[in-house]
């Protein structure tokens, strides 16, 4: 899918929205912040299939934006500045906010596979009851008959319940052994998935639907007995089991476009993600960051001394031209403005940052451009080291110790 653009058959149109994409170090998308024409706030959405650890990262860059809003900056500034933060695509138009939102509900084979790693495996007994459990269950226990609804003497309506048969709730154990029933997904956010025309359920889905419905129960009194009713939760156990029987065969092939999926199944599209074109030669080193390729094995450093203590940070790992560019000059801005207010930090550990960060940063000079992705937004380097401002807080201390010297030389004369 290409990235939205706006388009201008009609003058009347609004303008575009403003938007940044935020990827975590291991390349998944994280979410998106963007801005409307005369908004007078940025607004985020965490990406619905991100995993739990994305989601909670949104959380922490809800708060940088709120915090960059704080400083006076439009909403259009915050976008700019947080584009140079590592992991931080540039700032993009979209059509509209909808077409943000639009790529908040992608759903990569990533996201797939992440959900499928939660299934255990290697537990040959929790599949064998899985399979009993279900293969045991009866039209009575099917047939879930509800508590409650009586009026009691004091004229209050006891709320009606189901009461599940100890065949069900063995079913629902299964799917807890088997790890179908998993905090990677979050169901609140998400529809429930529904049965494709065919008949039968993806394997991620599965996960999807077991997690939904089993953990729906708990706030919403009847989900489990639905499902039963629809066939959703049978699915849920045939495609399991097909999947453990025989992982490729039970993975259908994935559609590229919407069109293809029934208007009404209610499922989240699954197209290829706006950054992720066509992958690179597998025999070339990958960037960790975007997957691109040609990628350097570096590190690089950033060091902060503060009176008494210190703190050391390290990114390391296979880097192409571009995000090492984009490390290297974030870290060694760091280090330039925070790394000399302490003693040793000043003589030694800060010099040497820069120093093996300056060695480092050649490798990846001598990189040519890197082709496609395949991970996620490439960092964007944004301008070099020498024109950012906070770099030159390391004139203080130079100038200090330059001051200590020549009032040192001046007493000893």
């Amino acid at each position: 899918m290409a990235e939205p653009r706006p388009t201008h058959e009609n003058n009347n149109m609004t303008d575009p929205v403003h938007y940044i994409s935020v990827t975590a170090p291991d390349g998944e998308v994280v979410g998106y912040a963007w801005a409307e024409p005369g908004a007078d706030d940025v607004e985020w959405i965490n990406r619905r299939a991100s995993s739990s650890s994305a989601y909670h990262a949104g959380t922490e860059w809800y708060r940088r934006i709120c915090e960059a809003r704080e400083r006076g900056l439009t909403p259009l500034g915050v976008l700019h500045l947080l584009s140079h933060e590592p992991g931080v695509g540039p700032v993009t138009e979209a059509a509209d906010a909808s077409a943000v939102e639009e790529l908040a509900r992608i759903v990569t084979p990533a996201d797939d596979q992440r959900l499928l790693s939660q299934l255990d495996r290697d537990d040959a007994e929790a599949w064998r009851e899985l399979a009993d459990a279900f293969d045991a269950l009866t039209d009575e226990d099917r047939d879930v008959q509800w508590g409650g609804g009586q009026k009691s003497p004091s004229g209050a309506i006891h709320v009606p319940f189901p009461k599940y048969s100890k065949g069900v709730d063995r079913a629902v154990h299964a799917l807890h052994r088997v790890g179908a029933v998993t905090p990677e997904h979050r169901w609140m956010d998400n529809p429930m998935p529904t049965l494709r025309p065919e008949g039968g359920l993806r394997p991620a889905d599965a996960v999807r639907a077991a997690t939904a419905v089993v953990r729906g129960e708990k706030f919403c009194d009847g989900t489990i007995d639905k499902a039963l009713k629809s066939g959703l939760l049978d699915a849920v156990a045939d495609s399991l089991r097909a999947w453990y029987a025989d992982p490729p065969a039970a993975q259908p092939a994935q559609s590229s476009s919407p069109a293809d999926a029934p208007p009404d199944s209610g499922r989240d599209r699954r197209l290829p993600h706006p950054h992720l074109p066509e992958p690179p030669d597998p025999s070339l080193p990958m960037c960790r960051f975007c997957g691109g390729s040609p990628a350097a094995d570096v590190a690089f450093r950033a060091h902060r001394g503060l009176v008494v203590l210190m703190g050391f940070r390290k990114t390391d790992g296979p880097m192409c031209m571009t995000c090492g560019l984009a490390v290297y000059r974030a870290l060694t801005t760091h280090t330039l403005a925070w790394g000399w207010w302490s003693p040793l930090s000043l003589f030694l550990f800060a010099p040497l940052t820069l120093v093996r960060n300056v060695l480092a940063v050649r490798k990846v000079k001598e990189l040519p451009a890197p082709g496609p992705g395949t991970l996620g937004p490439r960092y964007d380097p944004g301008v070099p080291v020498r024109r950012r401002p906070r770099a030159y807080i390391a004139l203080l201390p130079a100038l200090w110790v330059l001051f200590m010297i020549v009032t040192g030389l001046s007493g000893g004369v």
